[in-house]
């Protein structure tokens, strides 16, 4: 496969998760206008880590719509320009993503145990509604962030085996 090609494919998987995660964030959204409305203080608990779910889903999602494609774009040129420093860029861009990426893939379940440990406390509902939201926060930031670093990945797997 030609490095144009692939990176084409490989914006077309982005673009295709930022959508799923704008989709999921306006399908969070509308279960947090339903627990504002309802008087649960357990599912009221689950509000702030929620919000800050809605916020990344919709807002990261966005960005990711918005950032790939142009990436892309200076991608091609500058590999039209010289393959050499378009490759070298994109490899570099890859690492770099993949070392904060990884980090966090180590971080995120690490954090969503300390937050289902909370619950063998004595807390009221509200403080158990919010340490399971925060669990699935973490989770949630777990399966993005291992789409985006497989991907990423598999894109530093095919630069090395790419000959020009």
């Amino acid at each position: 496969m030609d490095f144009i090609e692939y990176i084409n494919t490989w914006v077309k998987s982005e673009l295709i998760q930022g959508k799923i995660m704008i989709a999921f964030g306006v399908l969070i959204l509308v279960v947090f206008i339903s627990i504002i409305k309802s008087q649960n203080e357990f599912l009221r608990g689950a509000l702030i880590p929620l919000g800050l779910l809605i916020f990344i889903l919709i807002g990261y999602g966005s960005y990711i719509l918005y950032s790939r494609s142009a990436h892309a774009k200076e991608s091609i040129a500058l590999f039209q320009e010289s393959k050499t420093d378009g490759i070298v860029k994109e490899e570099t861009k890859h690492i770099n993503d993949n070392k904060a990426g990884k980090l966090l893939m180590r971080i995120y379940p690490i954090l969503a145990i300390v937050a289902i440990a909370t619950l063998f406390f004595r807390f009221s509902a509200y403080y158990r509604g919010m340490a399971i939201g925060f669990a699935l926060l973490f989770l949630s930031f777990y399966v993005i962030d291992n789409g985006f670093v497989s991907r990423s990945d598999a894109f530093l797997d095919f630069l090395k085996t790419y000959s020009y």
